[in-house]
């Protein structure tokens, strides 16, 4: 006999707690799922500026009685207003194997938008693109970095047959840390002397934070063209400068300026935090401060966590700077690998991984389906 299911909305503490939980007990046995920290979780979940704008609700799935799927639902009415659609999305997607649950949960987010006179639900996404974003459809056995999600392969067939297309795919790539290709070091010293650009270091993790405003500032201009990509606005520029610069070590930034020491563009990488959270366990107390601590201070993993110009530099090659900088930093510090942020894989910028030893390493999806038009119109 099937056991019903019942799908029921986030209201308490108690729920959101079953909510941000519930992918630790899905990924109990996998030895690839990186769980986030549970704080940051529910501070993303009830206090992210971007609710200013944005309308969430969530959604747990029970059979007897125990939570077997979640999902959340999110209209972003700033990104609707400026990109000129429609649109509903979904996030925070974990499910057991069991198409009847996540149909379940789709019909939650789908009759809200309906209800909302909304045209497509599109994800999985969050927020933003500054979030985690995209469906693993390739690399599932491989960890990934903090900042990307993780999930089983068959959540591809689910979405598939609950008829959601792509729209766009997103590409990592794992590079490993050799010598400076003899190409990029040349081209570096070029475009350098061309375009009288240098990189400026940050000396101190006080100027960093100064910085970080003008960093954040920069990206709203680089990524303006970007999926999924709407401005920053200044609360959302405070909470991303505490939540990105939390771990950052000043070595592995370098901000690219122009003759008048100007910011034209940026890297920020992070060592490698995936082993660390694994064993926090989505906490940090009493010992995942200590793992995410030793990780900071030694590893051979980096993340390339956010790179990029400002509009007017986009064609340039300027960006092999800095890759010019981290590739003689990553050998002075001591790394082995570097993965890549998840880049379009249309990006033109993709074509300078062909320099180095790198391969793609993980592939994620972003899908898109219409919802039905409910008609208003009466016989009279």
């Amino acid at each position: 006999m099937t056991q019903k299911i019942t799908i029921k909305e986030v209201l308490s503490k108690k729920e959101l707690r079953l909510f941000i939980r519930f992918p630790r007990k899905l990924y109990a046995n996998s030895p690839n799922y990186v769980p986030a920290l549970d704080n940051d979780e529910y501070q993303t979940l009830t206090k992210h500026p971007a609710l200013d704008f944005c309308s969430l609700r969530l959604w747990l799935a029970y059979r007897d009685g125990k939570v077997v799927g979640r999902i959340a639902a999110i209209i972003n009415h700033k990104h609707n207003e400026l990109k000129q659609q429609k649109r509903i999305r979904f996030g925070w997607f974990d499910v057991i194997n069991d198409e009847e649950v996540a149909q379940l949960l789709f019909n939650k987010v789908e009759q809200w938008g309906i209800e909302n006179e909304l045209t497509e639900i599109s994800g999985p996404s969050r927020f933003s693109n500054m979030e985690k974003q995209g469906l693993l459809i390739e690399g599932f056995d491989k960890m990934p970095p903090i900042s990307s999600e993780y999930n089983f392969d068959y959540y591809p067939q689910l979405l598939n047959n609950l008829n959601f297309k792509k729209e766009v795919d997103y590409m990592q790539y794992k590079v490993k840390v050799t010598d400076v290709p003899e190409k990029i070091e040349k081209l570096s010293h070029l475009i350098s002397e061309r375009y009288k650009v240098k990189i400026k270091e940050v000396n101190s993790k006080k100027e960093l934070l100064r910085l970080g405003v003008s960093f954040f500032k920069m990206i709203n201009e680089s990524f303006v063209d970007i999926y999924n990509f709407i401005p920053l606005t200044d609360k959302e520029i405070d909470y991303h400068i505490k939540q990105n610069f939390a771990f950052a070590d000043k070595d592995l930034i370098n901000l690219l300026i122009d003759e008048k020491d100007e910011l034209i563009g940026f890297s920020f990488c992070l060592p490698s935090l995936s082993q660390a959270f694994r064993r926090a366990n989505g906490k940090l107390f009493p010992f995942g401060w200590y793992a995410i601590l030793k990780a900071l201070r030694k590893n051979k993993m980096v993340n390339l966590y956010l790179t990029g110009v400002i509009p007017e530099w986009k064609n340039s090659g300027i960006h092999s700077l800095y890759h010019y900088q981290l590739n003689k930093t990553f050998i002075r510090k001591g790394y082995q690998y570097a993965i890549t942020n998840p880049q379009l894989e249309n990006n033109p910028a993709n074509r300078i991984w062909e320099k180095y030893e790198a391969e793609i390493v993980f592939r994620r999806r972003c899908y898109v389906k219409p919802l039905p038009i409910i008609s208003c119109n009466t016989t009279p």
